[in-house]
């Protein structure tokens, strides 16, 4: 006989924080971001300033902690009119710019009893008051491969909830071999060359100085890490007019904390290196290392570089080459398609998104609305952009004046 009950209160929280990583050892999905460290880190920087409300539902068997969903409630606004009582996980739902972007949270349950959970988070969800009025449930960037969320979707619905998961992100990753030299030969004649060629160009770039991977291993390190990470970063996204996220004082915060904890071995371990060549910090990546498995977080790279030198490829070479030596199972390259995670990467898993709607006539007024307001976005964008490529066919072609006065064709940006 599974029990819940709620915990609203942060102090509460950090008191299960030993039953939490218990929990995760049972647990067929356990996840860095799932630990007491990165989530509760997290509430400190954007639970209640932005109104949430705590609410981690504990599911019992007895004494047992058997399951625990991270979850907060708030008030959201769709499109600026639309109000919606939402309950959403842990990690989730910040502003972009302060986007701690947390793959694979979820719910954390002990193996083998993913339906029992499911079925009493599910009781707890629309029938217990504790958690108040809702309108919709939104669990995005949890695992593709994990079977709770089918065995959630089941069980919402058999308590009148309209649920829906989709795909939301796929993740590249190398599941890694026993050796450097098998992990090349897995990869297809083009990848490899990219890989290798990064390689012989570092070391010809690097010349007699030669270059160095450093690995921070003290605090003294792991403050010049973060100040050539950040430092990298902002050059990286500062050549295509951005400013990158340690931009954001909330994502900054968030991981000043979360470094020396991961540096002093709690909730997993620290991996940030940076590459040198000639004395010059080059190219830097901020891993984090967790139950056998190496997640690929942040990076920087310079970009003032000899124009055949790819140290952004070189970096993780090497990352991944010290993680097989290190025998580590596998090496996270966390969502995105950016091209060198294709590159380098093995295999993908996807990412999902549970959302649900709440079983009352208010919630289902809500999501109407919602709908509706989302279709005529659409309208508008498809309307306005049928009228600029009508406008586009019918405009004769622009004439400017040559430096010698004759008229000539405007040419397309070269």
């Amino acid at each position: 006989m599974l029990t819940t009950r709620i915990i609203d209160d942060l102090h509460q929280a950090e008191a299960l924080s030993e039953r939490w990583r218990e929990l995760l050892k049972r647990a067929a999905h356990d996840e860095p971001v799932s630990t007491p460290s990165w989530l509760l880190a997290w509430w400190r920087q954007f639970g209640d300033a932005d109104g949430r409300k705590l609410a981690l539902v504990v599911v019992e068997e007895g004494d047992k902690l058997v399951g625990l969903a991270p979850l907060a409630t708030r008030l959201m606004m769709h499109r600026r009119a639309i109000p919606s009582r939402r309950i959403e996980l842990l990690a989730t739902g910040e502003d972009e710019k302060d986007e701690i972007c947390s793959d694979y949270v979820g719910v954390i349950v002990e193996k083998g009893r993913e339906a029992d959970v499911a079925n009493a988070l599910a009781r707890a969800l629309v029938k217990d008051e504790a958690l108040g009025g809702w309108d919709e449930l939104v669990m995005p960037a949890m695992s593709g491969e994990d079977a709770f969320v089918d065995a959630l979707r089941r069980a919402l619905e058999r308590q009148g909830a309209k649920v829906a998961v989709t795909e939301c992100g796929r993740c590249p990753h190398i599941p890694l071999p026993a050796t450097w030299d098998d992990y090349v030969k897995e990869l297809d004649s083009s990848r490899r060359y990219v890989v290798t060629r990064s390689l012989r160009e570092l070391e010809k770039w690097a010349g007699k100085d030669g270059y160095a991977l450093v690995r921070a291993s003290n605090d003294e390190e792991l403050r010049e890490g973060r100040r050539i990470l950040h430092s990298l970063h902002g050059e990286r996204w500062e050549g295509e007019g951005e400013t990158g996220v340690f931009a954001s004082e909330r994502f900054t915060r968030f991981h000043d904390e979360m470094m020396p904890k991961l540096m002093a071995g709690i909730d997993g371990a620290l991996d940030l290196m940076w590459l040198t060549v000639k004395g010059e910090p080059v190219a830097a990546v901020y891993n984090i290392i967790y139950g056998g498995k190496v997640y690929f977080y942040q990076s920087g790279r310079k970009l003032d570089v000899p124009k055949s030198a790819k140290p952004g490829i070189a970096i993780h070479a090497l990352a991944i080459k010290r993680s097989i030596d290190a025998g580590h199972r596998e090496y996270d390259f966390l969502n995105g398609a950016s091209q060198y995670k294709r590159q380098l990467a093995l295999a993908h898993r996807p990412l999902v998104v549970l959302r649900a709607v709440a079983p009352s006539l208010r919630a289902r007024a809500v999501d109407a609305a919602r709908t509706l307001a989302e279709r005529a976005v659409v309208r508008v964008r498809q309307y306005k952009d049928k009228k600029e490529l009508k406008e586009k066919k019918a405009k004769p072609a622009e004439t400017a004046a040559s430096p010698s006065g004759e008229r000539a064709v405007q040419e397309p940006p070269g």
